[in-house]
């Protein structure tokens, strides 16, 4: 996992006080948005944060070790499916014995035949699974993880190509809705950033241009109802991935397909109480910035769902271990829970989310039915100023990324009533460009959007929406 993860780190940099304590069980809003992955190891922190679905992994290496013969359910947790939060499978790891080549993690053997062919082992394993589990309430699956990372470029979780992955994803859908017709299929997690620094054509964009040249797609709803996306540290590459998949789908006709950001985070390779020496330094608050960050920048893009990777850092062993968890494994928390509980409660309950931005800061807006959100940072080295119209307001409450709250006196800085809240500077960290973008300010003013100008420690003054 760490050498995986920081290869795909190297590649990104390439191209480009706690909330009320009485908040704290918000429930989480309708519509399953905001998820996590893997909160079986701390289902009680999952409840406290308000999530309201969990990516857990169903192993097929797992659960039929040996032959088609076994269905060991028994590893799933223990039993465990969700505490209430809606179950979202992953699908993954192809054992020795069902692979052509006796590789684990290697094409299935049949795939290629219809799914319900005897020698389609995938089939006949993807049948039994979303036959039995569907029973229990879990009916959305994503198939397989990461297989835009090729052999020599970090952990391959699939060996097949592309081709043999589109009829992984066909016999999955097809033996899935023929048990279970409400069943969602998801592709597979893509990282982009493996695609781009080895001068390929995104995954997604080679993936349907096979789907489009199967003459049963059309009829089939092209074998899958959403894109996995998983992005990490960079703040500013957020947006731009998460619009450019939408317009590979657009591109095939696509376009109404669910986008998931499903793996996201920046682990804090700096907190005091579990640092590991890698690349990407990254501090506690950073952390906490990034998940506020990104979760506003996807919600803005478009994406249907969220899922921070991961809850709770299980199987811990000190400066060897990646700090992923929102929980530590003393139970402790990191400010990014608070921050990612936050988002929850405010983002959630909005309406309509705006990105505006300039080539220092940017701003996130988020309609409510009597008032606006407004999320703010600066994209750059330099700290500058963010200025809001203020009208007959005195003061207003200013948030940062993890619930911390000041006043802020409303002042008469250029002869206007104006709210003036502080944009920290980006920090820098063993990488030239920046990571994470400069610390989060939040605001809720009464009314609609207000006009916000941002202007910078050099003085220049730039409207932002």
């Amino acid at each position: 996992m760490v050498l995986r993860k920081l290869l795909w780190f190297v590649f990104c940099l390439a191209a480009f006080s706690m909330v009320n304590a009485e908040n704290l069980n918000t429930p989480a809003p309708a519509g399953h948005v905001f998820g996590i992955v893997e909160a079986h190891y701390r289902p009680d922190m999952a409840s406290m944060l308000g999530v309201s679905w969990e990516r857990l992994t169903f192993p097929w290496e797992q659960l039929q070790p040996n032959s088609l013969d076994e269905f060991n359910d028994s590893i799933i947790g223990g039993g465990y499916l969700g505490n209430g939060r809606q179950i979202v499978g992953l699908v993954k790891g192809v054992p020795g014995w069902a692979a052509e080549s006796g590789q684990f993690n290697d094409v299935p053997k049949g795939v290629e035949l219809p799914y319900d062919d005897p020698n389609n082992v995938f089939g006949a394993f993807m049948t039994r699974l979303v036959s039995h589990y569907s029973a229990m309430g879990v009916h959305h699956w994503i198939i397989m993880n990461e297989p835009d990372i090729r052999p020599g470029e970090g952990i391959v979780e699939f060996l097949g190509d592309v081709e043999d992955y589109f009829y992984v994803l066909k016999t999955a859908y097809m033996a899935a809705k023929a048990v279970d017709p409400g069943a969602h299929i998801q592709i597979a997690g893509n990282t982009w950033w493996y695609d781009v620094n080895a001068g390929r054509a995104p995954y997604l964009r080679r993936l349907l241009q096979v789907i489009a040249r199967d003459p049963d797609a059309a009829a089939n709803n092209w074998y899958f109802d959403g894109i996995s996306l998983h992005i990490y540290f960079t703040t500013s590459s957020v947006f731009p991935i998460v619009s450019a998949n939408q317009d590979i789908l657009n591109s095939f006709g696509q376009g109404d397909k669910q986008i998931w950001l499903n793996e996201f985070n920046a682990s804090p390779r700096r907190d005091p109480l579990t640092p590991i020496n890698a690349p990407f330094s990254i501090s506690l608050e950073q952390q906490a910035d990034f998940i506020v960050q990104a979760s506003a920048l996807a919600l803005a893009a478009g994406a249907d769902r969220l899922a921070v990777y991961r809850l709770y850092d299980n199987e811990y062993v000190p400066g060897q271990t990646e700090p992923w968890g929102l929980v530590r494994q003393d139970g402790s928390t990191r400010p990014a829970f608070q921050a990612y509980q936050q988002v929850i409660q405010r983002l959630g309950s909005a309406g309509d989310i705006q990105r505006f931005n300039s080539r220092e800061a940017t701003l996130i807006a988020a309609s409510y039915p009597d008032s606006t959100l407004y999320l703010m940072w600066s994209d750059t080295f330099n700290g500058g100023q963010f200025l809001i119209g203020a009208g007959d307001m005195g003061e207003a409450q200013v948030f940062d990324a993890a619930g911390t709250s000041q006043t802020i006196l409303v002042t008469t800085d250029t002869g206007e009533s104006l709210l003036v809240i502080d944009a920290p500077a980006a920090e820098k960290i063993d990488k030239p460009d920046v990571v994470v973008a400069g610390a989060v300010r939040l605001v809720v003013l009464p009314g609609g959007l207000r006009p916000v100008r941002y202007r910078s420690e050099a003085g220049r003054i730039n409207q932002l929406n």
